[in-house]
């Protein structure tokens, strides 16, 4: 029983080896990404690399994530995107017949790109396309970067698994494995294909080893690793020496350091309502210029431990790149980073400023509240304690230039000028630079030859000026006419600017709610003594520009229509008239005294009179339906039932209104509903203008009926009989026009529209009950009283916050405009740098036109900080392209360069300046090639010095080392040594050039021959040898026949 039992568990511990395991899984998976990728088989020859194409071309990346057991992997494919349409490479066909000879002669691509010799050192790309020369190739790497490879058992072993998948899917695609960890970029890898297997080795250290550090040595370990007969061929040899130019001269910087202690009285005002521009360290950190000799045999160059021919000044081909310093600080974009942070705060100004302050400025709240009475009520005089406490009615301000300026009595004492200095100095922003601030905002103050006026008319864009100083189309017109902005260089322009320098420069946040708090003062104050607000146009308010905009236009209006309405009492002779709300309508009382007043004229002059009108109209009107407010006589037309000329009134003007208002009134329409009562309330809210133009009309035509008001207000809905609508009785047109001449002195015969005889026409029930009123004794159709309260009311519970938010759009329009001021911009490439770019076009100024037409639709849309920080960063990467532009130009050119970037360079400057050839075809051509050359070393990765060491180029780079080489003996005050700081010592017997010791040896070996056996196939190999500071790396890839491998 006992011997069954056991038999029986026997059976149940038999091992199922037909399972697949986890390694066999992870195998399993690389070959479906292989053949899903369309790696697998024999793949068609492609061209030739070209010269620099693996640093100019476009890569493409394929990522999948492959797990080995519970670990997972990246398992990546790099890939040259080709410049020409190739179809996929589809799946290898078994039916199509090979030439077999050929397909075995024929080496697989990585093979013939790993001999290629013009791409040695290929200045941007992968480190493994630099290394070995690849243009397509499969890296698996820990998809956790914290968790490296470090075992060599787990090395070998994702190897062999990668290798076996490559042999079963015949992927003739180099396979890579990344080990250790990740910033130490340590790879090994296999390629198969057509019987060669190539392995991909390499060695990272931190010290060369002696026999390692010159090419001699180099040489013998490539041949000890190939064991090279002296039969063989030899070696094909590629060096480069890399010299890095780190510290520059202080003349070669172009931007003036700010003085960060200096006040705004201190540097003056000149650059107040300009926003600054430039980097304030240095853009361009770097320069690197590289000695080559390119594919040489092993016996031209000399090498060793003793001795070293391998002289900068002798090598054929001389690069340079330019390595720009990360992120450099730039004003500009400081400028607007610190402005969208203020617009971030939700804060009132009494929060950020505190009560006391306030508290300074006027000590009794209670009063403040009756003083918005008096607003209200509007008193003859204000009280003196009115204009307490603010700094705009010092003695400089109150001598303004206009002519309704306030009583005497409203003139500050000494005393309110201490406590105004007091209250002024207790805020962040001190008097002396507030006031110019102020006067700089508000220049009229100033008196009648401001320094900052106004300029009449208010473009979108500035003026643009050539060289020649003649006028010119602003390049970003064209992106910027439709941005809902405000007018360049007006008061809210001004404002936007202004508030930037004080946020950079006076205390940030509450700098801002300082120079808020006084400006909503100004505005207050001018509104109390009718002095209209300088720089934002006149007219309603434009929609199309900021809100904010629209309020000051609205408040100019008010202003406006109250000196209007001021002046107007005054030669009426209603002195009496004191309240703001007091309304006349047509009572017995009015019409007596007008009675008596038309008798006493007409006694006098014997006929009637036509009150405020342009003409006669009848003698002997009664005293009830005399005709008041006349305009002109509307052409030839004349009343249907009395046959009177019908005369165009005076109306008033149609009701201003900004766009949050007209929002409001919108949704009030919306939600009457659609139901009938809905539409009929609808109209009631709509007829007001109609019922005022209605009473207007009856009261300078007395006796007219609504086909009257109908030919001259809406002549379309007049239909003469045997014509069509429109017709008007050969006048009208529209409200103010004046018909044409009609030579028929009777009225014409007609009727209305079919629409204005619908039962229940909203017209007939206005004309029905309006009353024949002139406008200069209607209710007005718009309060300027109320409205510039609510203006004033809406600006004052503004914070600075909520203020600078609604200045973004108007301050990013600045910010685009200074940097289309920088010339320089409208010549650079763009194809570097991270910016949208248009596909017609890869030059910066484009880039700029696409930044303007993204703030333009961003304008229109409610102001949002997060929006704008996109546009900002772009804004600020411009202006570091451009900044780094200047920098090069500066030290390329010189003095002269002619950057247009706010200079202050100093002494000699760029290297050209030292030696310059003197003027002539010469010089120009000198400086063509080195315009070029700024161009170049800008918009590409590395670029070739024409003629060499030779070149002009390569003479105004050997000037800048040894300019940076002088300057640093005068800074160390010490001999010194021409060995550069950060340069590795090189072998005993190499010379010392004017460019100093290389920081960077680069050694590239390759030959061919055949491995592992003499009776193999020749085989291309090649190793690269890498030594900087604290650095030696060696990659090999060599080859061996597995075909002919036996001896």
């Amino acid at each position: 029983m006992e011997t069954q039992d056991a038999d029986d568990q026997e059976v149940f511990e038999i091992v199922d080896f037909t399972t697949a395991s986890e390694w066999e899984c992870f195998i399993a998976t690389v070959e479906e990404t292989i053949h899903e990728w369309r790696l697998s088989g024999e793949r068609p020859p492609q061209s030739p690399l070209t010269r620099g194409q693996l640093a100019t071309a476009r890569w493409r990346e394929k990522n999948v994530v492959i797990k080995f057991a519970d670990f997972p992997f990246m398992l990546t494919h790099h890939s040259i995107i080709s410049d020409t349409a190739e179809s996929p490479p589809e799946e290898p066909d078994t039916n199509t017949d090979y030439d077999s000879d050929d397909e075995s002669k024929r080496l697989p691509q990585f093979l013939e790109d790993m001999m290629n010799r013009d791409n040695d050192f290929p200045a941007r790309a992968h480190c493994l396309v630099r290394w070995y020369g690849a243009r397509e190739m499969l890296t698996l790497a820990p998809a956790n970067p914290r968790t490296p490879i470090t075992c060599p058992s787990k090395s070998r072993l994702l190897l062999s698994s990668v290798t076996i998948a490559a042999n079963n899917t015949n992927c003739q695609v180099p396979l890579f494995v990344q080990v250790h960890q990740g910033s130490s970029r340590v790879y090994v890898g296999v390629g198969l294909g057509s019987g060669v297997r190539t392995d991909f080795n390499m060695v990272y250290l931190k010290h060369p080893p002696p026999q390692c550090s010159h090419l001699a040595g180099l040489l013998d370990v490539f041949r000890s690793k190939l064991q090279c007969t002296v039969t063989s061929q030899p070696v094909l040899v590629s060096v480069r020496f890399t010299y890095v130019l780190k510290e520059w001269p202080h003349t070669l910087w172009t931007q003036q350091p700010p003085d960060f202690d200096a006040t705004l009285t201190e540097v003056g005002f000149s650059d107040l309502g300009k926003l600054p521009f430039g980097a304030l360290s240095d853009p361009v950190s770097e320069l690197h210029v590289s000695a080559t000799w390119p594919c040489v045999s092993e016996d031209v160059l000399v090498d060793s431990d003793v001795y070293s021919d391998l002289d900068p000044v002798s090598a054929p081909l001389w690069t340079a790149r330019l390595i720009a310093a990360p992120s450099p600080p730039c004003l500009l974009s400081e400028y607007l980073t610190e402005f969208l942070d203020v617009c971030r705060s939700n804060l009132s100004i009494a929060q950020v400023l505190g009560p006391a302050f306030l508290h300074d400025l006027d000590p009794d709240p209670d009063h403040q509240i009756s003083l918005a009475l008096d607003r209200l009520t509007k008193p003859a005089v204000p009280s003196l304690s009115a204009v307490v406490g603010r700094v705009r009615r010092s003695t400089t301000r109150q001598q303004k230039q206009h002519s309704n300026k306030p009583p005497p009595q409203q003139q500050p004492n000494t005393n309110t000028q201490q406590q105004q200095q007091s209250g002024s100095e207790s805020g962040p922003i001190p008097i002396d630079i507030l006031v110019p601030i102020l006067n700089y905002l508000f220049p009229d103050a100033e008196g009648e030859q401001p320094s900052f006026p106004y300029q009449a008319t208010l473009s979108q864009v500035p003026e643009w000026l050539t060289e020649d100083g003649d006028t010119q189309e602003h390049p970003l017109k064209s992106p910027l006419s439709n941005m809902k902005s405000s007018g360049s260089d007006g008061l809210v322009w001004r404002l936007g600017v202004s508030l930037c320098h004080v946020i950079h420069c006076l205390g940030g946040l509450a700098a801002a709610a300082h120079l808020w708090h006084e400006v909503v003062l100004e505005l207050r104050f001018r509104w109390e003594h009718c002095v209209a607000v300088p720089g934002v146009g006149g007219g309603p308010p434009d929609l199309a520009s900021t809100l904010l905009h629209q309020k000051l236009q609205m408040l100019n209006c008010c202003i406006a229509r109250r000196n209007a309405r001021e002046q107007a009492t005054n030669v009426s002779g209603c002195e009496d008239m004191e309240e703001d709300e007091e309304f006349f309508e047509c009572e017995e009382e009015v019409e007596e005294e007008e009675e008596e007043r038309s008798s006493s004229s007409n006694n006098n002059r014997g006929g009637g009179v036509v009150r405020g009108g342009a003409g006669g109209g009848g003698a002997g009107w009664s005293s009830w339906d005399r005709p008041e407010g006349r305009l002109k006589r509307c052409g030839t037309l004349r009343l249907l039932h009395t046959g009177e000329p019908l005369y165009i009134p005076v109306t008033q003007d149609p009701a201003p209104v900004t766009e949050d208002r007209l929002e409001e009134h919108t949704d009030a329409l919306l939600r009457l509903g659609t139901d009938s009562l809905g539409s009929h309330l609808r109209a009631r809210l709509m007829s007001a203008a109609l019922l005022s133009d209605m009473e207007s009309f009856k009261a300078a035509n007395p006796g007219a009926a609504l086909e009257d008001f109908v030919r001259w207000y809406s002549p379309r809905d007049w239909i003469e009989e045997g014509g069509t609508e429109g017709g008007g009785g050969g006048g009208g047109g529209s409200k103010d026009s004046q018909a044409p001449p009609n030579p028929s002195s009777h009225p014409p015969q007609g009727s209305l529209s079919t629409r204005m005889q619908i039962p229940g026409n909203m017209w007939k029930e206005v004309w029905n009950s309006a009353k024949p009123v002139p406008a200069r004794r209607q209710k007005r159709l718009f309060d300027d009283t109320r409205g510039a309260e609510e203006v004033l009311h809406w600006l004052g519970s503004l914070g600075p916050g909520a203020a600078c938010c609604h200045l973004l759009p108007t301050v990013l329009h600045a910010a685009i405009c200074r940097l289309a001021q920088e010339r320089l911009l409208f010549s650079l490439p763009a194809s570097t740098t991270p910016l949208p770019q248009p596909r017609h076009s890869n030059t910066l100024a484009s880039v700029l036109n696409v930044i303007a037409q993204r703030a333009t639709r961003l304008s229109r849309q409610p102001p949002d900080p997060d929006k704008y920080q996109e546009l900002v960063e772009q804004v600020a990467e411009v202006e570091a392209c451009v900044a780094r532009a200047q920098s090069v130009r500066h030290k390329i050119l010189g003095d002269n360069s002619g950057s247009g970037g706010g200079g202050g360079g100093t002494g000699n400057g760029g290297a050209s300046c030292d030696g310059g050839e003197g003027g002539g075809e010469g010089g120009s051509e000198r400086r063509s090639t080195l315009e070029d050359l700024v161009l170049r070393l800008l918009d590409s990765p590395e670029v070739t010095l024409e003629g060499g060491p030779r070149g002009e180029a390569a003479r105004v780079v050997q000037r800048l080392f040894q300019q940076a080489y002088k300057a640093s003996l005068l800074l160390d005050d010490s001999p010194g040594d021409s060995e550069g700081d950060g340069g590795i010592p090189g072998p005993a017997g190499s010379p010392v050039s004017e460019l100093g010791r290389p920081v960077g040896r680069e050694y590239l070996l390759r030959t061919t021959v055949p491995a592992p056996s003499p009776a193999s196939r020749p085989l291309p190999h090649r190793m690269f040898a890498v030594l900087l500071p604290g650095e030696f790396r060696l990659t090999g890839a060599f080859s061996q026949d597995t075909i002919f491998c036996a001896l």
